[in-house]
């Protein structure tokens, strides 16, 4: 038999993720940031796994993951990116990562542009590259995994190897994609 957790620690555990979400948030009016607010502030009453609730509160505690976090916030969202290219990335970035290959090569040039049109203007170029630099985080996605484990969904696949690949590739293969340092 399982037992209830006690209410005021359903409370408390909420509290916490409510003061991270409320600060990383804290006066971002964009629509689509309120999208994502209200996924990253979603917990089931019944957190059946303690282990995984006892990281995702160390992890909303951690000032430097709320500082990247923040930072995420604050940066062009592009929401867009997040949802449009996912799928790419984790066939085609991620293909090339679990075959090795290197994100200076030749072929890596033509999976990038599977991804990434070639003809993608240079400050759009700069963009993706500036958002990926702040979504190939472990700890962003470590967050995301967290939340999945407690709703008793799966995760799925890591997708940070396959956006780290993209970032090194775009670095290599474009000169927009060398205008920021990661």
């Amino acid at each position: 038999m399982t037992s209830r957790p006690d209410p005021l620690s359903v409370q408390r555990r909420q509290a916490l993720i409510d003061d991270f979400v409320a600060t990383v948030f804290d006066g971002v009016t964009d629509p689509d940031g309120a999208v994502v607010a209200e996924w990253m502030r979603e917990l089931p009453t019944d957190l059946a796994d303690d282990g995984a609730w006892q990281e995702l509160a160390g992890l909303v505690a951690d000032t430097a993951f709320r500082r990247k976090v923040r930072t995420m916030v604050l940066s062009d969202p592009r929401l867009e990116f997040g949802l449009n290219i996912r799928p790419l990335v984790l066939e085609h970035a991620g293909g090339a990562v679990e075959r090795g290959v290197a994100a200076g090569s030749p072929e890596a040039r033509a999976i990038v542009h599977r991804i990434v049109p070639a003809d993608l203007p240079a400050d759009e170029t700069a963009a993706f590259v500036r958002w990926l630099e702040l979504v190939a985080d472990p700890r962003v996605e470590r967050y995301w995994q967290l939340l999945a484990v407690l709703h008793g969904t799966d995760p799925g696949p890591p997708a940070v190897p396959a956006y780290a690949w993209l970032l090194d590739a775009l670095r290599a293969v474009s000169p927009a994609g060398r205008g920021s340092a990661g």
